[in-house]
Parts: structure tokens; sequence; C-alpha cells
């Protein structure tokens, strides 16, 4: 079924580089890291932080710089100050979520995506980036390109913000209804009928921007794993442009490292990791695809 994808208006200052939050206040980057402390649990819950005074000595800040970071966390009811005894992490925080692990195998992309709740799909044609087009070898005369948006969640908590890139010709076939209770993947595979043989990731740790912020629930330049993911179909060609945004505290990434020798060398060979809840032996391995 073929669905009409709307066009979006995109005003000229949003192709322009952003300049928001080049400078990142001092007591802003102490809240990010306490509260990363707590999402961890390496605060643990009910009890007491390290003082002001040992904070700033580890963290090479000011006490007044530690006051303001903490006097923000506890507004947001993650820290409880008590009078003449100190700090403490809050008693009823959100309870810890299992990590979702990727082991590098594409079928092992789909069951973690199948575990996951779609709350949001947003489809719309938009202006072809350099970056996309480069990848996707686009030709100048193609100046749009259906972009797809979904935030996915576990146990009702963000967990995911996804954007797909995808040629218009490829996107404008997709029923974005679909998309809240299948996997992309299945439908480009199964609907389309257009293999996916494999697939070249990128991982880098990325500071949220106001979107992604807002879509994971967390403070912007929050830090989020971004991961890029480029598609290919047969004969090796590049379809897809796939980027994720991750919660730190909820994605978890593993590969084995074995030693072995090739041409008389050593060397190392990545193995994927099985998904296995935290402990509990890994299982089944195999060579990640690069």
């Amino acid at each position: 079924m073929l669905v009409p994808v709307p066009k979006t208006s995109v005003p000229a200052s949003a192709h322009a580089p952003r300049r928001e939050n080049r400078i990142v206040p001092l007591y802003h980057q102490v809240e990010q890291v306490i509260r990363h402390r707590i999402a961890t649990r390496q605060y643990g819950s009910g009890l007491q932080i390290p003082s002001e005074h040992e904070l700033g000595r580890e963290l090479k800040v000011s006490r007044v710089t530690i006051r303001e970071a903490l006097l923000e966390l506890v507004r947001e009811n993650l820290l409880v100050k008590v009078q003449g005894k100190g700090t403490f992490v809050a008693p009823d925080l959100p309870k810890v979520l299992q990590p979702i692990k990727y082991n590098g195998f594409l079928e092992d992309l789909y069951q973690r995506v199948e575990q996951l709740k779609v709350v949001s799909v947003a489809m719309a044609r938009v202006p072809v980036t350099d970056k996309v087009r480069g990848i996707l070898h686009l030709p100048a005369t193609v100046n749009e390109i259906v972009e797809i948006k979904r935030c996915r969640h576990v146990e009702g908590e963000p967990f995911s913000f996804t954007v797909n890139h995808l040629p218009i010709a490829i996107g404008e076939r997709i029923d974005p209804g679909v998309l809240k209770t299948v996997p992309l993947n299945t439908v480009l595979e199964r609907d389309l009928e257009i293999p996916i043989v494999r697939d070249e990731e990128t991982v880098e740790a990325a500071p949220a921007n106001p979107e992604v912020a807002q879509q994971l629930a967390i403070p912007v330049l929050y830090p989020v794993v971004h991961v890029t993911r480029v598609m290919f179909t047969d004969r090796d060609r590049a379809f897809e442009v796939v980027e994720t945004f991750y919660r730190a505290d909820k994605y978890h990434y593993s590969v084995n490292l074995s030693r072995v020798k090739q041409n008389g060398k050593w060397t190392w060979r990545h193995e994927a990791r099985s998904a296995q809840p935290r402990g509990r032996a890994a299982g089944r391995r195999g060579k990640r695809n690069a």
C-alpha cells in the first residue's frame, strides 16, 4: 500500500550550525556526574553521599559549585538534605531497569527491538543532508528523503529514540501506523522484499540535544549512547541510515576478545556475547558483523 508522506517546512535556520550550549556551566557538569552516580546506584537509595568538601576535592571545583549542583538535585527530589547530618539519596528512587544488551547479530537486534514498546511514530519528507547523501550515494538531483522518528519504552520508561533515513522510493511505501507494532526491518524484508545482508555500526558517546532529551525524559546534555547504522542490501548497496540514541543507564554493549593466531601472527578476534541477564554465564558466541 502506498502511503503519502507529508512534507514539512524546515526554516533556514534549522540548517545552520547549532551553537546551543557551547559552554556548559560548571555546576551543571557536576550535577550530571552526581545524577549519573545516582542512576547507576553508585550512590545507593537512602544512603549519604560524600560531603561538599569531599566532592569539591574529588571533582576539583569549589564548594559553591557543588552546592549549586546539589540544590538542583534536591529540587528534583533525587537528594534530601538533612540539617546537621548531610545530604542523602532519596529513599524512593525509580526502580533500576535491566539493561538491554546487544551482541552484534542482526537477529539479536530484531529480538531486542521486539522487547520494546513503540510509543510514538512520526514520518515526513525532509531535506537530505550531505552526510546521508554521501552514504547512500544519492544523486545531486535528489533533494528530499523520508525520515521516520520513533521513541521506544521498556517497562514504561524511555529507552531509545530512533531516526531512520530512507530514499523516498522506499520510504513512501511504508505505512507509519504499522511501525507501532512491527519493527521496520521486518517491514523492509517481509513486506517490501528488501533483503538486509549486513550493517556497519558506529558507537559513540554524545550529549543529548533538546529533541533527544525530551524524547528520553533526560536533561539536555545528559550523556547518551549514539549508534549510527548503515544498512546494506544485495550487491552490497547501502540503502538506509539509522541513528539511535539510547539512555546510557539502560544500554549495555559487550563483546569477547579472543586471542587467535593467523598467518603466524597473534591477533584479536571479536566475538559477540550472548544476551544474558547480569550474573549469568555467557552462552552462544559467534563472530560479530563488521
